[in-house]
């Protein structure tokens, strides 16, 4: 007993301290990631007009929806990989690092077949609510965009590889180094006066993510993850059925993330225009910041929570609830200091640009607490794969937000109605999702509360 009470205890230190390394990796490159994300944003406005920025802001948004296509097979293979990793279980973790790759390739292939014939018959410029750029452009920059991002979403799941080891650092490493990359080709084409070709801007950079996760592969497949090298001899369809279990509530999951947030722009372009759609995802992004940050310090715990649970280390998961609780309370603040100042960094920001309401700045800042005070507790049910309740939930969000939609929009005749929706869909996760933790970790879940 004693023996297996000092293993516990070294594993739960060790499991700390590779957090603590992996959220001081990725502070220092989301740090890069959001600096460059603020640049951006001035460099696109003199890149393009406002209307084209606009419109490809809503059209990454669009093509985003189909990401949810992968039926939660990232985030499943993601827990069922920290499994096999806590039980050393490695034979399993190659089998389901191997399905999960087959998987993908089949879904997402049926994906851009049926993408690019129907392609041709979209009528983008009404899609996008715009006459500024030919049918011809928008098809052809939908064409590489969609073929580009769909690619990515198979070779991105190595990033899911090495979160699953508790090393997410490696995946925020490669969203950063694209983050550079493009920036740096924007301001060299600002430099020799090519600018508003979105086609070339869309292919770039949609492209960049895909050729760093492709290389990011090879490298690691022969390298440190030898040991997860996927293998058409191991993919088992047998294993594929507990991947797509609990992958598909995530996926239920992931739908609502879809509709709720890359629907937004669609939304605000189609009822306000797409210069609208500039001035919401500015505010958007400014208190993004906080919660980018505080996504930097959970990110590397959902692996270990998972790690912590198999291992039923249940006094390491109360302290890391306790503190993550504090950091939800301190985040607040800042977030409360943000309004204040929002004037003043706008002005610095963009200048005169864009036009910022007080309004929407005040709306979006509610969904940024909402966001910081529930993420503890989504990121601990989504550790332990207890999301039957929050997947059930998110079914009734979705008609939720439609309905608040149209309600809110009807009396608000700007983006401020968008984000109202949002925040009242959120709302819900306040309440049951404490109390699923604390019922977890206090082990009286039963029924729903513990599936």
């Amino acid at each position: 007993m004693l023996k297996a009470n000092i293993s516990l205890l070294l594993k739960s230190e060790n499991r700390t301290l590779k957090a603590g390394r992996q959220i001081i990796y990725s502070f220092l490159l989301k740090g890069i990631s959001i600096i460059v994300s603020f640049i951006n944003v001035p460099l696109l406005l003199n890149y393009f007009d406002q209307e084209k920025y606009g419109i490809w802001l809503t059209l990454i948004s669009i093509i985003g929806w189909f990401g949810f296509f992968d039926i939660g097979l990232g985030n499943g293979l993601r827990n069922k990989l920290a499994e096999t990793i806590a039980l050393k279980d490695y034979s399993s973790g190659k089998k389901y690092v191997s399905t999960t790759y087959v998987l993908l390739i089949l879904i997402f292939s049926i994906v851009l077949i049926i993408f690019h014939v129907t392609n041709i018959f979209l009528d983008w410029g009404s899609i996008l609510n715009t006459t500024s750029v030919s049918n011809h452009d928008l098809y052809v920059l939908t064409s590489l965009a969609f073929t580009f991002i769909c690619v990515n979403f198979i070779v991105q799941l190595i990033g899911t590889i090495y979160n699953a080891n508790q090393k997410p650092a490696v995946n925020d490493a490669v969203n950063t180094t694209a983050a550079v990359l493009t920036l740096i080709f924007i301001y060299s084409l600002i430099q020799i006066n090519i600018t508003g070709n979105l086609v070339l801007f869309g292919a770039v950079a949609s492209a960049m993510p895909l050729i760093l996760f492709l290389l990011l592969s090879v490298y690691s497949f022969h390298n440190r993850l030898s040991h997860l090298k996927p293998s058409r001899k191991l993919v088992d369809f047998k294993l594929g059925r507990n991947l797509i279990g609990l992958g598909f509530r995530f996926f239920l999951m992931q739908i609502t993330y879809v509709v709720i947030f890359t629907t937004s722009n669609f939304f605000i372009t189609q009822f306000f225009g797409p210069s609208e759609v500039v001035s919401y995802n500015i505010v958007f992004k400014y208190f993004q910041l906080p919660i980018m940050v505080f996504s930097i310090i959970m990110s590397p715990l959902w692996s270990a929570v998972t790690d912590a649970y198999v291992s039923e280390d249940y006094d390491w998961l109360r302290k890391t609830i306790r503190r993550t609780n504090v950091l939800s309370i301190a985040f607040s603040a800042g977030i409360l200091l943000m309004i204040i100042i929002s004037k003043t960094v706008f002005h610095y920001w963009i200048g005169d640009k864009v036009e910022i309401s007080m309004s929407l700045v005040i709306v979006i800042s509610i969904y940024a607490l909402i966001n910081v005070f529930t993420a503890p507790y989504s990121l601990f049910i989504n550790g332990t794969g207890k999301i039957r309740l929050i997947s059930t939930f998110s079914l009734i969000a979705i008609a939720q937000y439609f309905i608040s939609i149209f309600a809110f929009s009807s009396l608000i005749k700007n983006s401020v109605s968008i984000m109202l929706a949002i925040i009242f869909t959120n709302l819900p996760g306040l309440i049951y999702q404490p109390i699923q933790t604390y019922k977890i970790l206090n082990k009286k879940a039963s029924g729903i509360w513990n599936k």
